[in-house]
């Protein structure tokens, strides 16, 4: 059951920051998944969706994605930051778009930027995609000062940033190909595989701290390490051992929020060291863009 309060998590949760990059990455995916689950509109639609985050029943995290469509082409931005007593004891804040175009054959990214700041150091990445299927990538700090390997340039050729990756994920679904997939992602400093296991309709339990609830399609995300890990790994929190194969899978529930609208990313949940890892879906709301009302850049 989830806890209305919000209490201040173990001080090892603050120094374990992958935790936080982990579930936000994971919200950022599912923000851009639901775009491939409609006919892209004439006119730009906008979508702004509210995520809160709970580890352990204490709300550490809350995230809001804006989504633009139009013909053909999508982007996708997401701001996360820490929340309440966390939130000013261990600041973290992070921000991410992607940009990209949506044809028959699925997604093509153009760009891919991400930044935020952790205990006051900043960390950027910015992915710019070639016709040829080559990113070309600049990060900070290099992967030198962070004690990784850089990641071989012919292991990132053909990949999707995390955002993009979801998307052609539910692409492919649309295409009734179900939600069994392997996706290629490069994020600008780890190369892994996300792996994507259809779980069937199940049921989405009611609770305060979310919008919906009933059926949902549910997805199993599994993580494959390829390249661009830390020499000496460090046990993130949500997982049990110090093994980075011994990550936690993740489920994902999808459904329209109301009526017939679009499928919505509508739950999350994964398991940590501290507790169950819940990520609701606390708002969703929607603007036709015109021209006397234009979308975003």
């Amino acid at each position: 059951m989830d806890m209305t309060h919000r209490t201040a998590l173990p001080a090892q949760l603050s120094a374990r920051r992958p935790s936080a990059t982990l579930v936000t990455g994971l919200i950022a995916g599912m923000c851009a998944a639901f775009a491939g689950l409609f006919s892209l509109p004439a006119l730009a639609q906008r979508w702004q969706l509210d995520y809160r985050v709970h580890v352990g029943g204490v709300a550490v995290l809350d995230a809001r994605a804006e989504l633009t469509l139009t013909e053909g082409r999508y982007s996708v931005q997401v701001n996360a930051a820490t929340d309440g007593f966390l939130g000013r004891l261990f600041p973290w804040e992070t921000q991410s778009l992607s940009v990209g175009t949506v044809g028959p054959d699925g997604v093509v990214p153009i760009r891919h930027t991400q930044s935020g700041v952790l205990r006051g150091s900043p960390r950027t990445v910015t992915l710019d995609y070639g016709p040829d299927g080559r990113v070309r990538t600049q990060v900070s700090p290099p992967p030198q000062e962070e004690d990784r390997d850089p990641v071989p340039e012919n292991l990132t050729r053909q990949t999707r940033d995390p955002l993009s990756g979801v998307l052609e994920l539910l692409l492919a679904g649309l295409r009734g190909e179900g939600c069994q997939r392997t996706v290629p992602i490069y994020d600008g400093r780890r190369r892994y595989d996300m792996i994507f296991t259809d779980r069937g309709m199940t049921m989405v339990g009611a609770s305060r701290h979310s919008v919906f609830s009933g059926t949902a399609r549910q997805c199993r995300v599994s993580h494959k390490p390829i390249a661009g890990y830390e020499r000496t790994p460090r046990q993130p929190f949500w997982q049990r051992g110090g093994n980075r194969e011994e990550r936690q899978p993740v489920d994902l529930w999808i459904a329209p929020v109301e009526g017939a609208g679009p499928p919505l990313p509508v739950r999350l949940e994964t398991d940590s060291g501290f507790g169950g890892v819940v990520v609701h879906l606390i708002a969703a709301r929607k603007t036709d863009q015109t021209a006397e009302r234009p979308a975003p850049p």
